[in-house]
């Protein structure tokens, strides 16, 4: 009896230190906390990690490309391609206005989203285009491309600031992304496609 109930303290120890050593940041918003959950928003925008993603990271464009992702491994690949180059520097952290300054580094990649863009949008229509995104083997022949030339990019110049606001949910802090601090983590990307479209 004596063996049976120190195995079962022994596990409810370790589980409970495990428990503790793994939460990550939560929901208080404290200083650490903050930057707790920038270095995991922006781990996981490297990894193109959708379920940290999912939990840190509030951003319209990049829902749109995870719930491709979903269905199609390529998105995955190409998430992992824009974002594997990432660099980020917190630069202030706001407590009372509950935003924290970032700068950002990433590859150039506005003219390679530019031309890419222009490229679908002279051989496709809208409608063609969009029935496309579902055929893998489109997808394998053309988002392999992209992510090559993403590959073979070179890093900017120089650092970008964005500010993002905190939002607090029950579990932990998420960071949103506007238009403009989504252009920044995409290398320019997002701002040379918006517009073409």
């Amino acid at each position: 009896m004596k063996k049976a109930m120190s195995l079962v303290l022994s596990v409810l120890l370790i589980v409970t230190i495990f428990s503790a050593c793994s939460a990550g940041p939560n929901s208080s918003l404290t200083e650490e906390n903050v930057t707790s959950t920038v270095d995991a928003a922006f781990t996981a925008l490297q990894e193109f990690d959708q379920e940290a993603l999912e939990k840190y990271v509030d951003s319209k464009t990049l829902d749109v490309i995870m719930d491709f992702a979903k269905d199609h491994e390529q998105f995955k690949a190409l998430g992992k391609a824009i974002f594997g180059s990432l660099t980020y520097e917190i630069k202030n952290i706001d407590l009372e206005n509950k935003t924290v300054t970032v700068s950002v580094k990433n590859k150039e990649l506005s003219s390679i989203a530019s031309n890419f863009t222009r490229k679908l949008l002279q051989e496709y229509s809208t409608l063609d285009l969009l029935a496309q995104l579902k055929s893998d083997l489109w997808l394998d022949n053309n988002l392999s491309v992209l992510t090559e030339q993403i590959s073979a990019a070179q890093m900017q110049n120089e650092g970008v600031e964005i500010t993002l606001s905190i939002r607090q949910e029950k579990k932990n802090l998420v960071l949103s992304f506007n238009d403009e601090a989504e252009n920044a983590v995409s290398g320019g990307a997002l701002s040379a496609i918006k517009d073409l479209i």
